[in-house]
Protein backbone atom coordinates (compact mmCIF):
# COMPACT_ATOMS: atom_id res chain seq x y z
CA UNK A 1 0.00 0.00 0.00
CA UNK A 2 1.50 3.32 -1.12
CA UNK A 3 1.15 6.23 1.32
CA UNK A 4 0.13 9.41 -0.53
CA UNK A 5 2.05 12.56 0.40
CA UNK A 6 1.43 16.23 -0.37
CA UNK A 7 4.32 18.68 0.09
CA UNK A 8 3.40 22.36 0.53
CA UNK A 9 6.55 24.50 0.27
CA UNK A 10 6.94 27.82 -1.56
CA UNK A 11 10.68 27.65 -2.36
CA UNK A 12 11.20 25.40 -5.43
CA UNK A 13 14.70 24.08 -4.59
CA UNK A 14 13.65 23.18 -1.04
CA UNK A 15 10.39 21.68 -2.32
CA UNK A 16 12.22 19.43 -4.78
CA UNK A 17 14.68 18.37 -2.10
CA UNK A 18 11.91 17.45 0.37
CA UNK A 19 10.00 15.42 -2.25
CA UNK A 20 13.14 13.57 -3.29
CA UNK A 21 14.19 12.80 0.29
CA UNK A 22 10.75 11.46 1.23
CA UNK A 23 10.60 8.98 -1.68
CA UNK A 24 14.24 7.93 -1.34
CA UNK A 25 14.06 7.44 2.44
CA UNK A 26 10.98 5.17 2.42
CA UNK A 27 9.74 3.45 -0.76
CA UNK A 28 6.24 3.05 0.70
CA UNK A 29 5.67 6.81 0.39
CA UNK A 30 4.87 8.52 -2.90
CA UNK A 31 4.53 12.28 -3.42
CA UNK A 32 1.23 12.87 -5.23
CA UNK A 33 1.32 16.67 -5.10
CA UNK A 34 3.96 19.38 -4.66
CA UNK A 35 2.32 22.80 -4.16
CA UNK A 36 3.83 26.23 -3.52
CA UNK A 37 0.93 28.06 -1.79
CA UNK A 38 -1.77 27.37 0.77
CA UNK A 39 -4.70 28.31 -1.48
CA UNK A 40 -3.93 25.65 -4.09
CA UNK A 41 -3.19 23.16 -1.31
CA UNK A 42 -6.67 23.77 0.16
CA UNK A 43 -8.26 23.13 -3.24
CA UNK A 44 -6.24 19.95 -3.74
CA UNK A 45 -7.30 18.61 -0.33
CA UNK A 46 -10.96 19.20 -1.25
CA UNK A 47 -10.65 17.19 -4.46
CA UNK A 48 -8.06 14.45 -3.79
CA UNK A 49 -7.30 11.93 -1.05
CA UNK A 50 -4.03 12.56 0.82
CA UNK A 51 -2.58 10.52 3.68
CA UNK A 52 0.25 12.80 4.82
CA UNK A 53 0.87 16.54 4.38
CA UNK A 54 4.32 18.10 4.84
CA UNK A 55 3.51 21.79 5.23
CA UNK A 56 5.66 24.89 5.65
CA UNK A 57 4.14 27.34 8.14
CA UNK A 58 5.21 30.48 6.26
CA UNK A 59 3.24 30.22 2.97
CA UNK A 60 1.90 32.83 0.53
CA UNK A 61 -1.84 33.56 0.05
CA UNK A 62 -3.01 31.07 2.69
CA UNK A 63 -0.62 30.28 5.53
CA UNK A 64 0.32 26.94 7.04
CA UNK A 65 -1.72 27.65 10.20
CA UNK A 66 -4.91 28.17 8.15
CA UNK A 67 -4.17 24.98 6.23
CA UNK A 68 -3.82 22.98 9.46
CA UNK A 69 -7.01 24.56 10.86
CA UNK A 70 -8.90 23.55 7.69
CA UNK A 71 -7.78 19.92 8.02
CA UNK A 72 -8.77 19.88 11.67
CA UNK A 73 -12.17 21.59 11.19
CA UNK A 74 -13.09 19.36 8.22
CA UNK A 75 -11.90 16.27 10.15
CA UNK A 76 -9.75 15.15 7.25
CA UNK A 77 -7.80 11.94 7.79
CA UNK A 78 -4.59 13.56 6.53
CA UNK A 79 -1.63 13.43 8.96
CA UNK A 80 0.25 16.76 9.08
CA UNK A 81 4.01 17.18 9.47
CA UNK A 82 5.01 20.79 10.10
CA UNK A 83 8.11 22.24 8.39
CA UNK A 84 9.79 25.48 9.35
CA UNK A 85 13.11 27.24 9.28
CA UNK A 86 12.48 28.65 12.74
CA UNK A 87 11.92 27.26 16.21
CA UNK A 88 9.09 29.74 16.71
CA UNK A 89 6.95 28.91 19.76
CA UNK A 90 3.70 29.92 18.02
CA UNK A 91 4.44 27.54 15.14
CA UNK A 92 5.19 24.72 17.56
CA UNK A 93 2.02 25.46 19.49
CA UNK A 94 -0.03 25.43 16.28
CA UNK A 95 1.48 22.09 15.27
CA UNK A 96 0.60 20.56 18.65
CA UNK A 97 -2.93 21.99 18.61
CA UNK A 98 -3.61 20.46 15.20
CA UNK A 99 -2.24 17.04 16.16
CA UNK A 100 0.77 17.24 13.84
CA UNK A 101 2.84 14.06 13.74
CA UNK A 102 6.05 16.05 14.16
CA UNK A 103 7.74 19.43 13.78
CA UNK A 104 10.81 19.36 11.52
CA UNK A 105 13.34 22.09 10.95
CA UNK A 106 14.65 22.85 7.46
CA UNK A 107 16.85 21.69 5.90
CA UNK A 108 15.58 18.18 6.64
CA UNK A 109 17.97 15.70 8.19
CA UNK A 110 17.62 12.25 6.65
CA UNK A 111 17.77 10.37 9.96
CA UNK A 112 15.05 12.53 11.50
CA UNK A 113 12.91 12.17 8.39
CA UNK A 114 13.39 8.38 8.43
CA UNK A 115 12.09 8.14 12.00
CA UNK A 116 9.08 10.35 11.22
CA UNK A 117 8.16 8.31 8.14
CA UNK A 118 8.40 5.06 10.09
CA UNK A 119 6.12 6.53 12.78
CA UNK A 120 3.61 7.64 10.14
CA UNK A 121 3.72 4.27 8.40
CA UNK A 122 3.02 2.42 11.64
CA UNK A 123 0.12 4.73 12.51
CA UNK A 124 -1.49 4.39 9.06
CA UNK A 125 -1.15 0.61 9.06
CA UNK A 126 -2.79 0.38 12.48
CA UNK A 127 -5.62 2.65 11.32
CA UNK A 128 -6.06 0.62 8.12
CA UNK A 129 -6.26 -2.63 10.10
CA UNK A 130 -8.74 -1.09 12.52
CA UNK A 131 -11.00 0.09 9.68
CA UNK A 132 -10.72 -3.28 7.93
CA UNK A 133 -11.77 -5.12 11.07
CA UNK A 134 -14.69 -2.75 11.58
CA UNK A 135 -15.82 -3.01 7.96
CA UNK A 136 -15.60 -6.77 8.02
CA UNK A 137 -17.41 -6.99 11.35
CA UNK A 138 -20.19 -4.74 10.04
CA UNK A 139 -20.41 -6.76 6.86
CA UNK A 140 -20.69 -10.01 8.79
CA UNK A 141 -23.46 -8.51 10.91
CA UNK A 142 -25.22 -7.42 7.72
CA UNK A 143 -25.15 -3.72 8.60
CA UNK A 144 -23.33 -2.48 5.46
CA UNK A 145 -23.30 -4.86 2.53
CA UNK A 146 -26.77 -6.34 2.96
CA UNK A 147 -28.84 -3.75 4.87
CA UNK A 148 -32.11 -5.21 3.53
CA UNK A 149 -31.63 -8.53 5.32
CA UNK A 150 -33.50 -9.00 8.54
CA UNK A 151 -30.99 -9.38 11.35
CA UNK A 152 -32.20 -10.81 14.66
CA UNK A 153 -31.80 -8.51 17.64
CA UNK A 154 -29.29 -10.91 19.14
CA UNK A 155 -26.87 -11.62 16.31
CA UNK A 156 -25.07 -14.93 16.54
CA UNK A 157 -21.33 -14.19 16.47
CA UNK A 158 -20.19 -17.67 15.32
CA UNK A 159 -19.57 -18.38 11.63
CA UNK A 160 -17.93 -20.84 9.32
CA UNK A 161 -15.87 -19.30 6.49
CA UNK A 162 -15.58 -20.04 2.79
CA UNK A 163 -12.70 -18.49 0.85
CA UNK A 164 -13.14 -18.29 -2.93
CA UNK A 165 -9.83 -17.53 -4.64
CA UNK A 166 -9.14 -16.96 -8.34
CA UNK A 167 -5.77 -17.74 -9.92
CA UNK A 168 -3.67 -14.63 -9.39
CA UNK A 169 -2.01 -12.96 -12.39
CA UNK A 170 1.34 -11.34 -11.58
CA UNK A 171 0.18 -8.23 -13.40
CA UNK A 172 -3.03 -7.65 -11.51
CA UNK A 173 -4.35 -4.93 -13.84
CA UNK A 174 -4.36 -7.34 -16.77
CA UNK A 175 -7.32 -9.18 -15.27
CA UNK A 176 -10.58 -7.56 -14.31
CA UNK A 177 -11.30 -9.67 -11.23
CA UNK A 178 -14.34 -7.58 -10.36
CA UNK A 179 -15.92 -8.44 -13.72
CA UNK A 180 -15.02 -12.13 -13.31
CA UNK A 181 -16.70 -12.27 -9.89
CA UNK A 182 -19.74 -10.45 -11.29
CA UNK A 183 -20.13 -13.09 -14.01
CA UNK A 184 -19.74 -15.89 -11.46
CA UNK A 185 -22.62 -14.46 -9.34
CA UNK A 186 -21.45 -16.14 -6.13
CA UNK A 187 -24.35 -14.88 -4.05
CA UNK A 188 -26.98 -16.39 -6.35
CA UNK A 189 -25.12 -19.71 -6.59
CA UNK A 190 -24.61 -19.97 -2.82
CA UNK A 191 -28.24 -19.08 -2.06
CA UNK A 192 -29.19 -22.40 -3.71
CA UNK A 193 -27.65 -24.29 -0.78
CA UNK A 194 -27.87 -21.77 2.12
CA UNK A 195 -30.78 -19.39 2.77
CA UNK A 196 -29.75 -15.81 1.79
CA UNK A 197 -30.41 -14.47 5.29
CA UNK A 198 -27.86 -16.91 6.75
CA UNK A 199 -24.71 -15.90 4.85
CA UNK A 200 -22.82 -12.76 3.89
CA UNK A 201 -20.54 -12.17 0.93
CA UNK A 202 -17.53 -9.92 1.64
CA UNK A 203 -14.56 -8.70 -0.44
CA UNK A 204 -11.25 -10.24 0.57
CA UNK A 205 -8.12 -8.23 1.22
CA UNK A 206 -6.70 -9.35 -2.16
CA UNK A 207 -8.54 -8.40 -5.35
CA UNK A 208 -8.80 -12.05 -6.40
CA UNK A 209 -10.62 -13.20 -3.24
CA UNK A 210 -14.16 -13.32 -1.87
CA UNK A 211 -15.19 -14.47 1.59
CA UNK A 212 -18.52 -16.06 2.49
CA UNK A 213 -19.52 -16.09 6.17
CA UNK A 214 -22.15 -18.70 7.09
CA UNK A 215 -24.15 -18.86 10.30
CA UNK A 216 -23.27 -21.94 12.34
CA UNK A 217 -26.85 -23.25 12.08
CA UNK A 218 -26.62 -23.31 8.24
CA UNK A 219 -23.27 -25.03 7.66
CA UNK A 220 -23.47 -26.90 4.30
CA UNK A 221 -22.19 -30.44 3.79
CA UNK A 222 -19.63 -31.47 1.15
CA UNK A 223 -22.26 -32.50 -1.41
CA UNK A 224 -23.90 -29.08 -1.20
CA UNK A 225 -20.51 -27.38 -1.53
CA UNK A 226 -19.79 -29.32 -4.70
CA UNK A 227 -23.21 -28.30 -6.01
CA UNK A 228 -22.30 -24.66 -5.36
CA UNK A 229 -18.89 -25.13 -6.93
CA UNK A 230 -20.35 -26.52 -10.17
CA UNK A 231 -22.39 -23.35 -10.52
CA UNK A 232 -19.42 -20.96 -10.23
CA UNK A 233 -16.71 -22.59 -12.30
CA UNK A 234 -14.92 -20.10 -14.49
CA UNK A 235 -13.58 -21.35 -17.82
CA UNK A 236 -10.55 -19.08 -18.29
CA UNK A 237 -9.09 -19.03 -14.77
CA UNK A 238 -8.51 -21.46 -11.90
CA UNK A 239 -11.01 -21.30 -9.01
CA UNK A 240 -10.05 -22.64 -5.58
CA UNK A 241 -12.60 -22.83 -2.77
CA UNK A 242 -11.35 -23.51 0.78
CA UNK A 243 -13.93 -24.20 3.48
CA UNK A 244 -13.23 -23.70 7.17
CA UNK A 245 -15.98 -25.91 8.57
CA UNK A 246 -15.48 -25.19 12.26
CA UNK A 247 -17.22 -22.11 13.63
CA UNK A 248 -15.20 -18.97 14.28
CA UNK A 249 -15.95 -16.16 16.70
CA UNK A 250 -15.77 -12.57 15.43
CA UNK A 251 -12.49 -11.71 17.22
CA UNK A 252 -10.81 -14.67 15.47
CA UNK A 253 -12.01 -13.91 11.96
CA UNK A 254 -8.83 -12.28 10.71
CA UNK A 255 -6.44 -14.89 12.04
CA UNK A 256 -8.62 -17.60 10.44
CA UNK A 257 -8.77 -15.65 7.18
CA UNK A 258 -4.96 -15.49 6.98
CA UNK A 259 -4.84 -19.20 7.78
CA UNK A 260 -7.14 -19.89 4.82
CA UNK A 261 -5.05 -17.68 2.52
CA UNK A 262 -1.93 -19.65 3.38
CA UNK A 263 -3.77 -22.95 3.02
CA UNK A 264 -5.03 -21.90 -0.44
CA UNK A 265 -1.52 -21.04 -1.65
CA UNK A 266 -0.09 -24.34 -0.40
CA UNK A 267 -2.91 -26.64 -1.56
CA UNK A 268 -4.06 -25.10 -4.86
CA UNK A 269 -4.38 -27.91 -7.42
CA UNK A 270 -2.29 -27.61 -10.57
CA UNK A 271 -4.46 -26.53 -13.55
CA UNK A 272 -7.66 -27.70 -11.83
CA UNK A 273 -10.58 -26.04 -10.07
CA UNK A 274 -11.07 -27.50 -6.62
CA UNK A 275 -13.05 -27.50 -3.37
CA UNK A 276 -10.84 -28.05 -0.33
CA UNK A 277 -11.93 -28.65 3.25
CA UNK A 278 -9.44 -27.03 5.60
CA UNK A 279 -7.53 -29.47 7.79
CA UNK A 280 -4.95 -28.59 10.41
CA UNK A 281 -3.18 -31.89 9.72
CA UNK A 282 -0.67 -31.99 6.89
CA UNK A 283 -1.19 -34.97 4.60
CA UNK A 284 1.92 -35.59 2.54
CA UNK A 285 1.47 -37.35 -0.78
CA UNK A 286 4.02 -39.85 -2.02
CA UNK A 287 5.45 -38.49 -5.26
CA UNK A 288 8.32 -40.98 -5.58
CA UNK A 289 6.60 -42.85 -8.43
CA UNK A 290 6.06 -39.58 -10.27
CA UNK A 291 9.71 -38.60 -9.89
CA UNK A 292 10.79 -42.00 -11.31
CA UNK A 293 8.62 -41.39 -14.38
CA UNK A 294 10.11 -37.92 -14.81
CA UNK A 295 13.64 -39.37 -14.61
CA UNK A 296 12.74 -41.73 -17.46
CA UNK A 297 11.53 -38.78 -19.53
CA UNK A 298 14.83 -36.99 -18.90
CA UNK A 299 16.76 -40.07 -20.08
CA UNK A 300 14.82 -39.89 -23.35
CA UNK A 301 16.34 -36.45 -23.94
CA UNK A 302 19.93 -37.69 -23.90
CA UNK A 303 21.55 -37.36 -27.34
CA UNK A 304 18.26 -35.97 -28.66
CA UNK A 305 17.24 -32.76 -30.43
CA UNK A 306 15.10 -29.84 -29.29
CA UNK A 307 11.92 -31.44 -30.68
CA UNK A 308 12.48 -34.51 -28.49
CA UNK A 309 12.93 -32.32 -25.42
CA UNK A 310 9.68 -30.49 -26.18
CA UNK A 311 7.87 -33.81 -26.64
CA UNK A 312 9.25 -35.08 -23.31
CA UNK A 313 8.07 -31.91 -21.62
CA UNK A 314 4.58 -32.42 -23.09
CA UNK A 315 4.57 -35.90 -21.52
CA UNK A 316 5.69 -34.37 -18.20
CA UNK A 317 2.82 -31.89 -18.30
CA UNK A 318 0.40 -34.72 -19.00
CA UNK A 319 1.73 -36.61 -15.96
CA UNK A 320 1.16 -33.54 -13.78
CA UNK A 321 -2.45 -33.20 -14.91
CA UNK A 322 -3.50 -36.88 -14.81
CA UNK A 323 -4.19 -36.75 -11.06
CA UNK A 324 -4.60 -33.88 -8.58
CA UNK A 325 -1.17 -32.45 -7.83
CA UNK A 326 -0.66 -29.28 -5.85
CA UNK A 327 0.72 -26.25 -7.68
CA UNK A 328 3.97 -26.04 -5.72
CA UNK A 329 4.74 -29.72 -6.40
CA UNK A 330 4.15 -29.18 -10.13
CA UNK A 331 6.47 -26.19 -10.03
CA UNK A 332 9.13 -28.24 -8.22
CA UNK A 333 8.98 -31.03 -10.83
CA UNK A 334 9.06 -28.69 -13.81
CA UNK A 335 12.12 -26.91 -12.42
CA UNK A 336 13.70 -30.31 -11.75
CA UNK A 337 13.09 -31.40 -15.37
CA UNK A 338 14.67 -28.23 -16.81
CA UNK A 339 17.61 -28.31 -14.41
CA UNK A 340 18.38 -31.92 -15.42
CA UNK A 341 18.26 -30.98 -19.12
CA UNK A 342 20.84 -28.30 -18.27
CA UNK A 343 23.15 -31.12 -17.16
CA UNK A 344 22.80 -32.72 -20.59
CA UNK A 345 23.06 -29.57 -22.73
CA UNK A 346 24.48 -26.11 -22.04
CA UNK A 347 21.68 -23.55 -22.05
CA UNK A 348 22.31 -20.08 -23.45
CA UNK A 349 20.91 -18.48 -20.27
CA UNK A 350 21.65 -18.88 -16.57
CA UNK A 351 19.29 -21.27 -14.79
CA UNK A 352 18.28 -18.68 -12.16
CA UNK A 353 16.91 -16.50 -14.98
CA UNK A 354 14.95 -19.45 -16.34
CA UNK A 355 13.50 -20.17 -12.88
CA UNK A 356 11.89 -16.71 -12.91
CA UNK A 357 10.39 -17.42 -16.34
CA UNK A 358 9.00 -20.76 -15.16
CA UNK A 359 7.42 -19.10 -12.13
CA UNK A 360 5.91 -16.38 -14.32
CA UNK A 361 4.41 -18.87 -16.82
CA UNK A 362 2.83 -21.04 -14.11
CA UNK A 363 1.27 -18.04 -12.38
CA UNK A 364 -0.15 -16.48 -15.55
CA UNK A 365 -1.44 -19.37 -17.69
CA UNK A 366 -4.20 -21.74 -16.65
CA UNK A 367 -4.57 -24.42 -19.32
CA UNK A 368 -2.39 -27.26 -20.57
CA UNK A 369 -2.52 -25.85 -24.11
CA UNK A 370 -1.32 -22.40 -23.00
CA UNK A 371 1.46 -23.87 -20.87
CA UNK A 372 2.69 -26.08 -23.71
CA UNK A 373 2.87 -23.10 -26.04
CA UNK A 374 4.78 -20.93 -23.55
CA UNK A 375 7.20 -23.69 -22.51
CA UNK A 376 7.85 -24.59 -26.15
CA UNK A 377 9.09 -21.05 -26.69
CA UNK A 378 11.08 -21.10 -23.46
CA UNK A 379 12.81 -24.45 -24.15
CA UNK A 380 13.70 -23.40 -27.69
CA UNK A 381 15.11 -20.15 -26.33
CA UNK A 382 17.28 -22.01 -23.79
CA UNK A 383 18.45 -25.06 -25.75
CA UNK A 384 17.41 -24.53 -29.38
CA UNK A 385 20.46 -22.84 -30.86
CA UNK A 386 22.95 -25.32 -29.40
CA UNK A 387 21.04 -28.26 -30.89
CA UNK A 388 20.90 -27.17 -34.52
CA UNK A 389 23.93 -27.72 -36.74
CA UNK A 390 25.25 -24.90 -38.90
CA UNK A 391 23.49 -26.21 -42.03
CA UNK A 392 20.08 -26.13 -40.35
CA UNK A 393 20.68 -22.62 -38.98
CA UNK A 394 21.69 -21.34 -42.41
CA UNK A 395 18.49 -22.70 -43.94
CA UNK A 396 16.40 -21.09 -41.19
CA UNK A 397 18.17 -17.74 -41.72
CA UNK A 398 17.62 -17.93 -45.50
CA UNK A 399 13.91 -18.67 -45.03
CA UNK A 400 13.59 -15.61 -42.78
CA UNK A 401 15.43 -13.45 -45.35
CA UNK A 402 13.22 -14.67 -48.20
CA UNK A 403 10.15 -13.89 -46.13
CA UNK A 404 11.41 -10.36 -45.37
CA UNK A 405 12.23 -9.77 -49.05
CA UNK A 406 8.73 -10.80 -50.06
CA UNK A 407 6.71 -9.18 -47.25
CA UNK A 408 8.78 -6.05 -46.46
CA UNK A 409 5.84 -3.76 -47.32
CA UNK A 410 3.73 -5.23 -44.49
CA UNK A 411 3.93 -4.67 -40.74
CA UNK A 412 6.55 -7.17 -39.53
CA UNK A 413 7.85 -7.58 -35.96
CA UNK A 414 10.19 -10.01 -34.24
CA UNK A 415 7.13 -11.46 -32.49
CA UNK A 416 5.44 -12.10 -35.83
CA UNK A 417 8.59 -13.82 -37.15
CA UNK A 418 8.76 -15.91 -33.99
CA UNK A 419 5.16 -17.07 -34.42
CA UNK A 420 5.69 -17.84 -38.15
CA UNK A 421 8.96 -19.77 -37.80
CA UNK A 422 8.32 -21.37 -34.40
CA UNK A 423 11.21 -19.83 -32.44
CA UNK A 424 11.40 -17.22 -29.70
CA UNK A 425 12.33 -13.67 -30.89
CA UNK A 426 15.85 -13.80 -29.38
CA UNK A 427 16.54 -17.03 -31.28
CA UNK A 428 15.30 -15.50 -34.57
CA UNK A 429 17.54 -12.46 -34.08
CA UNK A 430 20.60 -14.55 -33.13
CA UNK A 431 20.40 -16.90 -36.15
CA UNK A 432 19.67 -14.15 -38.68
CA UNK A 433 22.45 -11.87 -37.45
CA UNK A 434 24.97 -14.74 -37.60
CA UNK A 435 24.53 -15.09 -41.38
CA UNK A 436 23.55 -11.58 -42.53
CA UNK A 437 25.26 -9.28 -40.04
CA UNK A 438 22.02 -7.45 -39.24
CA UNK A 439 19.03 -8.08 -37.04
CA UNK A 440 15.81 -8.88 -38.96
CA UNK A 441 14.42 -5.42 -38.17
CA UNK A 442 17.59 -3.66 -39.36
CA UNK A 443 17.51 -5.74 -42.54
CA UNK A 444 13.83 -4.82 -43.02
CA UNK A 445 14.64 -1.09 -42.76
CA UNK A 446 17.53 -1.44 -45.20
CA UNK A 447 15.31 -3.31 -47.66
CA UNK A 448 12.63 -0.63 -47.47
CA UNK A 449 15.10 2.23 -47.92
CA UNK A 450 16.81 0.50 -50.88
CA UNK A 451 13.43 0.07 -52.56
CA UNK A 452 12.43 3.68 -51.81
CA UNK A 453 15.68 4.96 -53.35
CA UNK A 454 14.85 3.12 -56.56
CA UNK A 455 11.29 4.52 -56.62
CA UNK A 456 12.40 8.08 -55.87
CA UNK A 457 14.94 7.98 -58.68
CA UNK A 458 12.92 6.10 -61.30
CA UNK A 459 9.25 6.95 -60.80
CA UNK A 460 6.97 9.96 -60.63
CA UNK A 461 5.55 8.95 -57.27
CA UNK A 462 5.38 11.62 -54.56
CA UNK A 463 7.35 11.13 -51.34
CA UNK A 464 4.17 10.24 -49.41
CA UNK A 465 3.26 7.65 -52.07
CA UNK A 466 6.74 6.14 -51.96
CA UNK A 467 6.52 5.91 -48.17
CA UNK A 468 3.23 4.00 -48.43
CA UNK A 469 4.65 1.78 -51.20
CA UNK A 470 7.53 0.56 -49.02
CA UNK A 471 5.51 0.05 -45.84
CA UNK A 472 5.51 3.40 -44.00
CA UNK A 473 2.10 4.89 -43.21
CA UNK A 474 3.66 8.09 -41.84
CA UNK A 475 5.62 10.00 -44.49
CA UNK A 476 7.34 12.20 -41.89
CA UNK A 477 8.63 9.11 -40.08
CA UNK A 478 9.73 7.67 -43.43
CA UNK A 479 11.70 10.86 -44.17
CA UNK A 480 13.36 10.69 -40.76
CA UNK A 481 14.40 7.03 -41.27
CA UNK A 482 15.54 7.73 -44.84
CA UNK A 483 17.82 10.58 -43.73
CA UNK A 484 19.22 8.52 -40.86
CA UNK A 485 20.19 5.71 -43.29
CA UNK A 486 21.31 7.73 -46.32
CA UNK A 487 22.46 10.99 -44.75
CA UNK A 488 20.08 13.08 -46.90
CA UNK A 489 16.34 13.70 -46.96
CA UNK A 490 14.14 12.19 -49.73
CA UNK A 491 13.89 15.63 -51.41
CA UNK A 492 17.66 16.08 -51.37
CA UNK A 493 18.09 12.56 -52.75
CA UNK A 494 15.71 13.30 -55.65
CA UNK A 495 17.59 16.52 -56.49
CA UNK A 496 20.97 14.77 -56.42
CA UNK A 497 19.69 12.02 -58.73
CA UNK A 498 18.39 14.59 -61.24
CA UNK A 499 21.74 16.40 -61.24
CA UNK A 500 23.66 13.16 -61.79
CA UNK A 501 21.43 12.18 -64.67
Amino acid sequence: MKIRVMVVEDEPPIQRSICQKIEETNKNFTVVAAIDNGKDALQYLKEHPVDVMFVDMNLPIVGGKELLDFCSNEELSVLPVVLSGYTDFEYVKCAITNHAIDYLLKPLKVQELKLVLEKIEEKIQKQYLKEKVQNLTDAVRGLEMFPTKEIPSEVNSSYSILLVSLGMCLYENERNYQEIFKNMDLEKAFSLIVPPENFWLVDGKSINEKLIFIRKDSIPDTNHLNQFFRKVKCSDIIVTVVYYKETVELPDIFSTYHLLQKYTREHMIFLKNSVLIYSSEEFRQDFSDLRNKIDRLILQCKNANIDNIIESFAQLLHLLTMRPIIQKEALRNIKYFVSEIYKLYPGNREFFEVEEDIQFILENYYSEKELLKEFNFLLKDIFGIAMYDSGDKKIIALKIKNYLDEMFRTNITNQLLAARFGFVPSYIVSIFKTYYGLTPMDYLVKKRIDESKFLLANSSLKIKEVANEVGYEDSLYFSKVFKKITGVSPKEYIRSEKIDS
